[in-house]
């Protein structure tokens, strides 16, 4: 018998179980293969997790700019696209560029410190 545990983000902070019971039967062939599929997607899930609460402690580490801080979010909510973010925010690309690229070193830095690797 097996108990596979799912963690699905429902929103920010937000985080739905769910368990699923498997029995094991000598004369389910799928059986290995279920079990695999489901501790691979479990250690997605897992890892996914993981990276998000080293990207929060680096955050909550790390003294940014409130421009910094704007950019960084933004990005990290799917805005991928500088001129994009320029438009929301009112300023340059220029601007969210260099904003961005001092985050990202300040980040560096913290991570380094913290003896976390990337």
């Amino acid at each position: 018998m097996a108990l596979i545990v799912e963690l699905v983000e429902v929103a920010e902070n937000l985080v739905r179980v769910k368990t699923t019971q498997i029995v094991d039967e000598d004369d389910n062939a799928d059986w290995e293969l279920v079990q695999q599929v489901e501790d691979e997607r479990s250690a997605d899930e897992f890892e996914r997790l993981e990276v998000r609460d080293i990207v929060r402690v680096l955050l909550e580490q790390t003294e940014l700019s409130p421009r910094e801080k704007q950019v960084i979010y933004l990005f990290l909510q799917g805005y991928d696209d500088f001129a994009e973010i320029a438009k929301k925010l009112g300023v340059s690309r220029s601007r969210i560029w260099h904003a961005f690229k001092c985050a990202i070193q300040k980040l560096r830095k913290t991570a380094n410190e913290l003896g976390i690797a990337p």
